[in-house]
């Protein structure tokens, strides 16, 4: 099934490069317009909304300048060029189709960022990479065509460096059941996009947490997005011939072309509906904690708690904070304090906790903490250790 998969979505976009580029634009990609906003008057154009996608991208995840990026479904290279122009990264795009990534390649040397960039046919699952090879891994309007997305998160996980980040922009569902007519649009949806299916955002945070990935959060973009599917609002150009064009196109190409021009009438109804939805998921892979951070953790613990040295002997850093230690949450807010004096104010233990399920409370360790602090404390770059 997933290699069903791959071959079409590889087909769909070989087959409709060109129409993307044409019709669509450098970024092959949903725009992003302020409320109120309508191209060619007082707002963007289609073509800087979505440029505009990209840099809210890059500040919704905090994608650091000169980060080595992994981009995943690279399409023809428009969010790398800027990942490697004003951010001053190095770019390594995958993509299921060839024809893509060879006409990424060529805009690259146009733009005189070939030194900065590099386009492969890979499926991104299974690129081959080394662990720990990225500080940056990005997918705009890619996670759709992943079938298995839970191990698309484990495998970004692997691929991240300590202290990584992850940056997601994607086509969404609303969370919750869909009555028949709801399901009977996304499926048409599916259909004619050559996508698996939806999850919602709600589980791409899950499913980022699953894999272990810390400070998940995500950011509902539909309302800024949707009249990217409106013809007479975003200003997408038409075939020149219309229905015509599109007949001819199907008869050169095969009918699974037709779905570019299907997807919109559709995504429009789906945003109208409020069954589509779409936004952006960051999250970040925890730092190793050296040891001397994990024995910094556990000497603050035992002064707050006000134990003896006997009792930091048999704290570790797989000790739980609430099956083994049994803080309550007054003593959490005021190791969160300690760790804040120590550390600086980016290490905020409750905020962290907060945004946590029952479950993850429940299983958060000293190491866990310890790479909280990793991550956060104030002027550090993540320790590069091979584990406790």
């Amino acid at each position: 099934m997933k290699a069903d998969m791959n071959t079409a979505v590889e087909r769909y976009y070989d087959t409709t490069l060109d129409l993307y580029e044409e019709l669509w634009g450098e970024h092959v990609h949903h725009g992003f317009w302020d409320a109120g906003e309508r191209p060619g008057a007082d707002g963007a154009d289609r073509h800087e909304a979505t440029d505009r996608l990209v840099r809210e991208l890059v500040a919704y995840a905090a994608v650091p300048h000169g980060a080595r990026v992994l981009d995943v479904g690279c399409g023809i290279g428009g969010p790398a060029l800027h990942l490697a122009g004003p951010l001053g990264c190095t770019v390594v795009g995958v993509t299921l189709s060839a024809q893509q990534a060879a006409r990424a390649a060529e805009k690259a040397a146009q733009a005189g960022l070939g030194d900065r960039t590099e386009f492969h046919q890979l499926d991104a699952l299974s690129t081959g990479f080394p662990d720990e090879s990225f500080d940056v891994v990005w997918a705009v309007e890619s996670l759709m065509h992943i079938q298995d997305r839970d191990a698309f998160f484990a495998e970004v996980h692997r691929l991240l460096r300590p202290g990584g980040r992850l940056a997601i922009a994607t086509w969404s569902v609303r969370d919750g059941a869909l009555d028949d007519d709801e399901r009977s649009l996304v499926d048409q949806i599916l259909k004619h996009q050559v996508m698996p299916s939806f999850s919602s955002l709600e589980e791409h945070e899950a499913m980022a947490r699953a894999a272990g990935f810390a400070e998940v959060a995500s950011v509902d973009w539909s309302q800024a997005v949707a009249n990217s599917w409106d013809p007479e609002f975003a200003l997408v150009k038409k075939p020149e011939h219309g229905r015509a064009t599109m007949v001819e196109l199907a008869r050169e190409r095969g009918a699974e072309v037709l779905g570019f021009f299907y997807a919109g009438p559709l995504m429009k109804k789906g945003f109208d509906t409020g069954v589509m939805t779409y936004g952006a998921v960051r999250a970040v892979k925890p730092a190793v904690p050296a040891p001397q951070i994990v024995a910094e953790v556990v000497e603050t613990l035992q002064r707050v708690l006000g134990q003896d040295d006997a009792w930091s002997v048999g704290i570790t850093a797989a000790t739980t904070l609430d099956g083994d230690l049994e803080l309550e949450s007054v003593e959490v807010a005021a190791v969160s304090r300690a760790l804040q004096e120590r550390y600086g104010p980016a290490v905020d233990l409750v905020a962290h906790i907060a945004g946590l399920g029952v479950d993850e409370i429940i299983a958060l360790t000293v190491g866990d903490v310890a790479a909280l602090v990793a991550v956060r404390r104030e002027g550090a770059r993540p320790e590069r250790t091979g584990g406790e």
